[in-house]
């Protein structure tokens, strides 16, 4: 392992990037961050260009992997080009790092399964049925192979500002206009801070191969948007929910679970699954 206790933490200008690095300041750890943008307090590192572009500590204890082409819309779209992103590039820097002795956390997804059970355990199969499941997964199994200590922390849906459904839902309820959220999409938000915790835990000490972070349920758009009307204060009437069937989404991207076996998390930080509604009302 690299000396000197550096967190290097690579895409540090993205939401979960930012609230790590932060963490991991208050907890008076070093960071050194990495931004494509290349900003004042940052090394310029965007895993889109060439790799001799690339800047990078000469030593750090431990590198936290967040960059990534994340909208599975975009790497269905051009998966020929989030690839390059998300797999290629990402374990030629994972493999630079492991040589120089970093320790490797990398961000990974609910999506590396089918969604077909809830509370997937950390060893089942993956079986990921998006193209960005499949990035996530082919990574997650190449990190395993190499000589470096890794620890894969796959996440749920991380809320830490309003999601843009959230917005048009208030947006078209104060003009007095109904919404039509899907009763049949769900997810299992964790809060940005809740979920920044855990990877920090994980940069600052080996905690396993495997951390998943998940809500303690699956909550519905449909009940999502029922309960934020409530909280707004606009009529319940506004609210008519609706099916995915037929309104042009892959069927590939509306699992019909979402959550994934947080024990690990629990018994080694002491961290109970949180309550969906606390993602979902931080930010509303």
């Amino acid at each position: 392992m690299a000396a000197g206790g550096t967190v290097l933490v690579v895409g540090a200008d993205g939401d979960i990037g930012t609230a790590v690095a932060r963490q991991l300041e208050a907890l008076g750890t070093p960071v050194a961050r990495t931004s494509r943008r290349g900003t004042a307090d940052s090394l310029p590192l965007d895993l889109a260009a060439a790799a001799s572009s690339w800047s990078l500590p000469s030593s750090v204890s431990a590198a936290v992997l967040c960059a990534a082409v994340s909208s599975t819309e975009a790497c269905w779209n051009d998966p020929v080009e989030a690839r390059r992103v998300n797999v290629e590039a990402t374990l030629e820097l994972a493999r630079r790092l492991a040589v120089a002795g970093s320790r490797l956390v990398f961000l990974s997804t609910n999506l590396v399964f089918d969604g077909s059970e809830p509370f997937v355990p950390a060893d089942a199969p993956r079986c990921p049925r998006t193209a960005y499941g499949r990035m996530k997964a082919e990574v997650e199994t190449a990190l395993f192979a190499l000589d470096a200590a890794t620890t894969v922390v796959r996440l749920t849906k991380v809320v830490g500002r309003p999601l843009p459904v959230f917005t048009r839902w208030r947006e078209a309820l104060a003009r007095g206009e109904p919404v039509h959220p899907f009763s049949d999409m769900v997810m299992a938000p964790v809060t940005l801070a809740v979920a920044a915790s855990v990877i920090v835990a994980a940069a600052r000490e080996p905690l396993g191969d495997i951390l998943q972070v998940s809500a303690r349920a699956d909550v519905s758009y449909a009940e999502v948007a029922r309960r934020l009307a409530a909280r707004w204060g606009f009529s319940a009437d506004l609210v008519t929910p609706t099916v995915t069937a037929g309104a042009g989404l892959r069927l590939e991207h509306v699992p019909p679970h979402t959550t994934l076996d947080p024990s690990a998390v629990r018994d080694r930080l002491g961290l109970e699954p949180p309550d969906p509604w606390a993602a979902v009302e931080e930010v509303a």
